[in-house]
């Protein structure tokens, strides 16, 4: 798996009028965090959130983007999915408990605070939890307020996750979407 990828784009593209003008040439994304994925959904209403999601991680600015070809919006998409879409959507129920080894730990400060993060602590969420965090903005952002609920961490812990960490909380979370049968486990 590439750690970045730069996509050039075939024409330049100029935002800006007169001496403000700025000429763009490229977009180099990288694995995005779940904070990332929250901004991003902001302003997805408008320009789409895989657009949106781009231009977020590139900090080029969403209008640059958003003047992008169809097919380069799909590449930079097909590379930031690359990062774990597939653990949001799990083949079997999940267990009661789960403690998740982060394949990137998380670490805000220099001292040991509840901020760091090399693990979570995850369980089935109560109803209670699922209420809280359902009042929160777009599901990134509930799914945001569900693991730090869930797992005793501060929303900054999650929000600073990798993508693949934030996906598999996730993905665990949606695992108990999934009908238990008998013998599954659960």
């Amino acid at each position: 798996m590439q750690s970045t990828k730069t996509i050039s784009f075939r024409v330049p593209i100029v935002v800006g009028d007169g001496d403000a003008a700025k000429t763009y040439e490229a977009v180099t994304l990288r694995e995005p965090t779940a904070g990332e994925y929250e901004a991003a959904e902001k302003v997805s209403g408008t320009y789409g959130m895989a657009a949106a999601l781009i231009a977020t991680v590139s900090g080029v600015p969403v209008d640059v983007v958003d003047q992008m070809f169809e097919s380069q919006i799909d590449e930079g998409e097909d590379f930031l999915g690359s990062f774990g879409m597939n653990l949001m959507n799990p083949t079997s129920p999940s267990d009661d408990q789960f403690q998740l080894v982060l394949v990137a730990p998380v670490k805000l400060t220099d001292d040991n605070t509840a901020l760091n993060q090399a693990t979570l602590s995850l369980s089935e969420p109560t109803n209670q939890q699922r209420r809280k965090a359902a009042q929160i903005g777009g599901p990134i952002a509930q799914a945001i307020e569900l693991i730090s609920i869930n797992a005793k961490v501060p929303k900054a812990s999650v929000r600073a996750m990798c993508s693949r960490d934030f996906l598999a909380a996730t993905g665990y979370f949606n695992g108990f979407q999934l009908r238990r049968r008998a013998g599954s486990g659960g």
